[in-house]
């Protein structure tokens, strides 16, 4: 059984700690039952149909091979004396309405899952102890995320400023040396990002602007890229490859996509992102290590 350190709930901007070493002194731990849920695969979504002849079902390809939610069942204690433990489970009831984020930390990994919770707890007259506190948290998304994102920021590739022949002060012909522009020489345009967990990760692209002529994004290897033909400005353009959309300010603006090759990462492997326009703008790719 893998130890775990601690975990953390957090409910807006208040964030609850959960000592697992038994070292802790805040009042909240995890008990020995632990937590149910985080380290198992959930339900498989996946309906297969019996072959009319022959044996067996028909084949499901593995990109048809989907997840139900996840459910994380969190065995937890309050201690202190009676006003403070109630305090505490008052304080961690406020999830109620909300959408929570669990963190688990272990000898193996630091992620997180998002979903809403619910809070079971027993409370007997006279105790200066709640023993028995159940966290239930469903996750619409599946996936466990690494707590820690890969992040890079691209640069265009070219100076903006320097492109094509110029025509001189007074445009009367050619300026000589002829210049095509100043090409970037240290890799600014191109990153790669790597997948440790065991699904497919989705990273996220955040364009901040001046792109006057919008912006281009290819993946080597892949033959498929992302292409926004619209000029983005002071708001940036999110660009989510799980979602498959572009929004600018939480509108959607995925009509103006020209290309919608949005990319993942497998898992174990890496991902190859070049930065195609020219602008003064930059673009910052997130990805983080996701494990089913």
């Amino acid at each position: 059984m893998t130890d775990i350190d601690y975990t953390e709930l957090t409910v807006g901007s208040d964030t609850i700690r959960f000592d697992g070493t038994g070292a802790g002194t805040d009042g909240y731990y995890i008990t020995q039952e632990g937590i149910e849920g985080w380290y198992s695969m959930p339900s498989m979504q996946v309906t297969s149909t019996a072959r009319g002849q022959g044996d067996g079902n028909h084949d499901i390809q593995d990109d048809d091979i989907h997840y139900e939610a996840r459910v994380i069942t969190m065995h937890t204690m309050i201690v202190g004396d009676r006003t403070d433990t109630l305090g505490k489970l008052a304080r961690l009831r406020r999830c109620s309405h909300r959408h929570v984020r669990i963190r688990v930390v272990d000898e193996l990994m630091d992620a997180y899952c998002e979903g809403r919770a619910t809070i079971d707890a027993t409370a007997k007259r006279g105790e200066q102890i709640i023993p028995d506190v159940t966290v239930t948290i469903e996750c619409d998304r599946p996936e466990i995320l690494s707590f820690r994102p890969q992040r890079y920021q691209l640069l265009p590739p070219i100076e903006s400023d320097r492109v094509g022949l110029s025509y001189g002060s007074a445009a009367r012909g050619l300026a000589y040396p002829l210049s095509y522009g100043a090409a970037a020489v240290d890799a600014r345009n191109v990153c790669t990002l790597v997948n440790n967990g065991s699904s497919r990760a989705y990273p996220v692209f955040t364009v901040q602007g001046p792109w006057p002529d919008g912006v281009q994004l290819t993946f080597p290897g892949l033959d498929m890229s992302l292409d926004y033909s619209q000029a983005v400005g002071s708001v940036p353009l999110v660009l989510d490859s799980r979602s498959r959309t572009a929004s600018i300010g939480g509108l959607d603006v995925s009509r103006n996509l020209r290309q919608r090759g949005f990319p993942t990462v497998p898992p174990g492997g890496t991902t190859a992102v070049n930065l195609q326009s020219v602008g003064d703008g930059y673009v910052t790719v997130e990805c983080r290590d996701t494990y089913m």
